[in-house]
């Protein structure tokens, strides 16, 4: 067997671990022994929709768990029977890999029982934060506490970001401000006529850019403000004003709209944001409870005589190494979907001040 065939082997058993942790197990320990029939399935759903020898069946329930247990826009593909046709093919391929891998033994490699040990890990801490914190214990004081706290979240004034090119003179700025005209206020221009030209090291650096500011900033020249908040449009300029740093070509750069949240119309998402930093807390307290009662040593005294290799090639075994020396977690696998697309992740965390019309990007302050 082939160094590639073995990585899509081992790699097969990782993604199953990852998206069908039930299946996977009795594949590859016990498919000799015992099909891999959901338990307590009865009626249609123990039926089998597909059999690999004697023993091992894929039933109704197990198909149907797979499916549902994806984001509501990925199961609404497996409505169409030649989708779901696909999808129970690609898990007979799954327990057939896994059958082959355990042939070979590839369910004793360290590899392999890492895997393993890592998704248990992941199921213990998901079972963790599910039974000892639930979203019902956040209390409505917990939530007002937490929306006074964090109240320059929910509630502020609107904001504005401007772009500085600073000049000794007034007459200075005459041929920049031309040069910006001929080129319809360009952002790339504008950041290469502040490295250019501007006076202002400080803001240099950052292409002219200066902070997010209110409309009673303390912390900027009130001449710069005034001039920022009378800017109609984002990309726009403001004429030329005197500041203490000299003459400024202010160009309006991104508007953080004002915000003004009632504590009812965030209720629900702070209360899921104290859900999350308690569940957290109660799994860091598990951990320290397993410690607790765990007879733990830690010989620092060895730490000097483990070797470190720095070279790039990762190995997953003896004489095994992954194809382009590194290997990747297959986390993204699954069941049904074409290889290389990503499988569903978490959603990001949404700003509540999106910034309108922003333009200069990699940049944060």
């Amino acid at each position: 067997m082939n160094n590639i065939l073995k990585y899509t082997v081992i790699t097969a058993i990782s993604g199953t671990f990852l998206f069908g942790m039930g299946m996977v197990v009795n594949a590859t320990k016990d498919a000799a022994k015992k099909p891999a029939a959901t338990a307590q399935a009865t009626g249609d759903k123990a039926k089998p929709v597909a059999q690999i020898g004697a023993n091992l069946i894929i039933t109704v329930a197990d198909v149907e768990k797979k499916i549902n247990a994806q984001i509501p826009f990925i199961r609404k593909r497996f409505a169409d029977d030649a989708e779901k046709k696909k999808f129970i093919e690609s898990l007979v391929d799954q327990e057939i890999l896994a059958l082959e891998a355990t042939s070979l033994g590839y369910d004793k490699k360290p590899e392999v029982l890492d895997a393993l040990k890592r998704v248990m890990i992941h199921r213990q801490r998901q079972v963790v934060l599910d039974t000892r914190v639930k979203i019902a214990d956040i209390n409505d004081e917990e939530t007002k506490n937490y929306f006074d706290k964090h109240v320059t979240e929910f509630k502020r004034p609107e904001r504005r970001r401007v772009a500085v090119i600073f000049v000794k003179e007034e007459k200075d700025a005459k041929p920049i401000i031309d040069e910006l005209t001929k080129a319809k206020n360009d952002l790339r221009t504008f950041q290469t006529l502040v490295k250019k030209h501007s006076t202002d090291e400080e803001s240099k650096k950052r292409g002219g850019l200066l902070p997010l500011f209110e409309q009673d900033a303390k912390t900027i020249d009130a001449a710069l403000v005034k001039a920022a908040f009378g800017i109609a449009k984002t990309g726009d300029l403001a004429p030329v004003i005197k500041t203490a740093k000299g003459w400024a070509i202010i160009r309006l750069s991104g508007i953080s709209p004002k915000v003004e949240k009632d504590i009812k119309e965030v209720s629900e998402m702070i209360k899921k944001r104290i859900l999350k930093e308690k569940q957290q807390k109660a799994y860091t307290d598990y951990i320290e409870e397993l410690k607790k009662a765990a007879k733990i040593t830690i010989h620092k005294d060895k730490f000097a005589i483990v070797k470190i290799d720095t070279t790039s090639k990762t190995t997953l075994g003896k004489d095994f190494h992954s194809p382009g020396g590194k290997m990747r977690i297959p986390g993204a696998m699954m069941p049904g979907k074409r290889p290389g697309r990503r499988g569903p992740g978490k959603m990001p965390k949404m700003p509540m001040g999106p910034m309108k019309g922003h333009d200069h990007h990699g940049h944060n302050h």
